[in-house]
């Protein structure tokens, strides 16, 4: 439901709210609260019926029984209530939804951030950006989220168009003049950009699809874009780039390798630390980070423009970039006392896996790369082959484990990963996820880096959240027991030839 106390919420008409749509038992619906999914009705809801989700004659004697005022659905349903009949139920209830609430939409300046991979990161880079040109700003992410007073790490995720219009409002209410969204597949597939008019887009890197069917997630985005609205987007991404021209809409580029108007290239990578240098028309700076890779230097590229949309000057943007220190499983480096380095990373594909391990070889100095990595729940097999071929590439040492699927789905996923690999007799099979952490760091030497990916819960930001820390602690209490005998490679004796 949107809300609990209905006083506090605007009462919408659904007749001024879609004019074209068809209504039965009456000319108008007014409505102050809305009942989606199978959440129960209280009296007065508008009850909204998806049949692909719930089942709707159990949905309709309880809108009866608890004295719903009207059905807002997609075909006509045998009952005596109101119901006002719209193409699409998911749409519609985005819009009511937003009607009750007062259009918070259209009171916050919204900021979308998109793409295959970074999302998260850019997220926050931007969020820290605005801020710091004294901007007050909310984020929604998959690490948790900000009304402008509260961080929250919520057990439930927000996915309907109710959850997003409510947290827009507490946003408005708190002061917020900007939000910035990171856009996920399943808020795009539940409309939940439909009242929503974007302001600024951001899109990280390659902007992917949403599935093998409908429309490409990029040009849903940007079909939400207001007249008015930019997009900051990577001139290293030819898809993206041509997308964002051929709608017309404003640019600013960000890129490494192509000219673009806000630029930077690496020329130092240490253990926890990259420099770049970067370039925005005529000025030049430097920006040391412990953000390290070629992909993480991209995102904060990509906050660094929108920094300097709000006129902060170059060196004062990238100030407030290099303020984010560290993000939970996004290149997250444990360090350690005559130990191995860890770096925890989600790295659910095999192509952020190349870059994570592409980033890491780079940047050390000396050493073996282990890497401990998990497939992700229900990964395709391709795309399980793709991460085994792609660790076995990279990597000195691998380790497959378990992750958010459980031990009981370890074997299926081990022998997806090691049909890609060429050498399936290299990779260590360990099931249980903190003894291959255990492992590696008892076997690594201190010079190595060992980078543990992929398995992180995703059903919720606290879930998600809560395996990052989980993993910390395994890593904190491995390094704690005594110290066993490394692994040595054995001597080879040479066969005498006669």
């Amino acid at each position: 439901m949107v809300g609990t106390d209905s006083s506090n919420l605007r009462p919408a008409s659904l007749r001024q709210l879609f004019p074209t749509a068809r209504f039965i038992g009456g000319e108008d619906i007014l409505v102050s609260r809305l009942a989606t999914g199978a959440t129960p009705c209280r009296r007065g809801d508008l009850v909204v019926i998806d049949c692909a989700t719930v089942d709707p004659q159990q949905r309709i004697a309880d809108a009866l029984a608890r004295g719903a005022a009207g059905i807002l659905c997609e075909q006509l349903m045998p009952c005596p209530l109101p119901q006002c009949l719209v193409p699409d139920a998911l749409a519609a209830t985005a819009l009511v939804a937003d009607a009750i609430a007062g259009n918070p939409t259209r009171d916050v300046f919204t900021v979308g951030v998109i793409g295959q991979a970074g999302k998260t990161t850019t997220a926050l880079l931007v969020a820290a950006a605005l801020r710091a040109a004294g901007i007050r700003t909310a984020y929604c992410t998959d690490l948790g989220s900000c009304d402008g007073v509260l961080q929250m790490t919520p057990k439930q995720p927000a996915q309907t168009p109710t959850q997003y219009t409510q947290w827009l409002a507490d946003t408005r209410d708190c002061g917020c003049a900007t939000a910035v969204l990171e856009l996920s597949d399943t808020m795009l597939a539940n409309h939940c950009l439909e009242p929503l008019r974007l302001d600024l887009l951001v899109v990280t890197g390659n902007p992917g699809r949403t599935g093998d069917f409908g429309p490409h997630q990029l040009q849903a985005a940007l079909d939400h874009l207001s007249p008015s609205g930019m997009a900051v987007v990577s001139a290293d991404s030819p898809q993206a780039l041509r997308m964002v021209t051929d709608a017309g809409v404003q640019r600013l580029t960000y890129g490494m390798r192509n000219d673009a108007d806000v630029s930077g290239k690496i020329f130092e990578q240490m253990p926890g630390e990259t420099t770049l240098l970067v370039t925005a028309g005529d000025t030049t700076a430097t920006m040391e980070t412990g953000l390290t890779g070629a992909a993480m230097a991209a995102n904060q590229l990509a906050a660094v423009a929108v920094g300097m949309l709000t006129e902060l000057t170059l060196p004062a943007a990238i100030e407030a970039i290099r303020s984010v220190k560290q993000i939970p499983g996004r290149m997250d480096r444990i360090p350690g006392y005559d130990a191995a380095s860890v770096v925890l990373d989600v790295a659910d594909s095999a192509s952020r896996l190349s870059e994570t391990l592409r980033g890491l070889r780079r940047e050390r100095q000396g050493g073996r790369l282990w890497c401990v990595m998990a497939a992700p729940a229900n990964a395709p097999e391709m795309e399980c082959a793709a991460m085994g071929r792609a660790a076995e590439r990279f990597a000195d040492q691998v380790i497959y484990t378990s992750g958010e699927a459980g031990k009981e789905s370890f074997l299926q996923s081990a022998h997806a990963m090691l049909d890609g690999v060429n050498k399936p007799a290299c990779p260590r099979l360990v099931a249980g996820r903190r003894r291959a952490i255990e492992w590696a760091i008892a076997h690594a030497a201190p010079q190595d880096t060992i980078v543990v990916v992929g398995g992180f819960a995703s059903t919720s930001p606290h879930a998600h959240r809560a395996s990052i820390e989980a993993d910390r602690k395994i890593v904190t209490a491995a390094r704690q027991q005594p110290t066993t005998r490394r692994e040595t490679i054995p001597a080879t004796i040479p066969f005498p030839v006669a």
